[in-house]
């Protein structure tokens, strides 16, 4: 039968579960190492019970202990030689997962494209969509510019489509990567 102050640790801690999860999985890259810096953090969350129960809001203090657990390990695993010796074999097997320079061409010809287009927009398009993008909702773009709600929606819709054609057509004038023009 768990302690109450284990009880209580439970309670202030289970609400951000998910939110220390993904941040979690985030540092980690895969779904154990998550688990495991999770856990140890719920560990010290349970023998920080007094401190953690005085503040208002624990996440930012649990997100910080998470933070100095990730790094704590990392610098760990760069000490360790049997594991650096691991990851010296496993590298020579395993193809690297960071993108080739054919990949990253790619994505900076489309990131130029996008760019291109964006500023082929004018200046109110590329307000609305600058906010949208930002994380502003309806409502607050709409405080923000003074437009009406139906203006809004509509001016949006325009400035989406108007970003698309102009994406279209900055395709149609690229020839497409790897095609080889025949002579004959």
């Amino acid at each position: 039968m768990p302690t109450p102050e284990l009880q209580r640790a439970h309670a202030l801690v289970a609400e951000h579960l998910d939110t220390l999860f993904r941040v979690a999985y985030r540092l980690t890259h895969n779904v154990p190492d998550a688990q495991d810096l999770v856990q140890d953090t719920c560990v010290a969350a349970a023998q920080n019970m007094a401190r953690l129960a005085a503040m208002d809001t624990s996440l930012h203090w649990l997100l910080r202990v998470m933070h100095n657990r990730f790094l704590d390990c990392a610098r760990r695993r760069q000490r360790s030689p049997f594991i650096a010796a691991a990851s010296e074999q496993h590298a020579r097997r395993v193809v690297s997962d960071a993108p080739g320079p054919e990949e990253l061409l790619q994505q900076a010809d489309s990131e130029g494209a996008l760019q291109r287009a964006f500023m082929r927009l004018d200046d109110t398009q590329r307000t609305l969509l600058s906010l949208r993008a930002e994380g502003y909702d309806l409502a607050e773009i709409e405080t923000i510019t003074g437009l009406a709600r139906e203006v809004l929606r509509m001016r949006l819709h325009r400035a989406r489509r108007t970003l698309a054609q102009y994406l279209d057509e900055s395709n149609d004038a690229t020839p497409a990567a790897g095609r080889v023009e025949s002579g004959t």
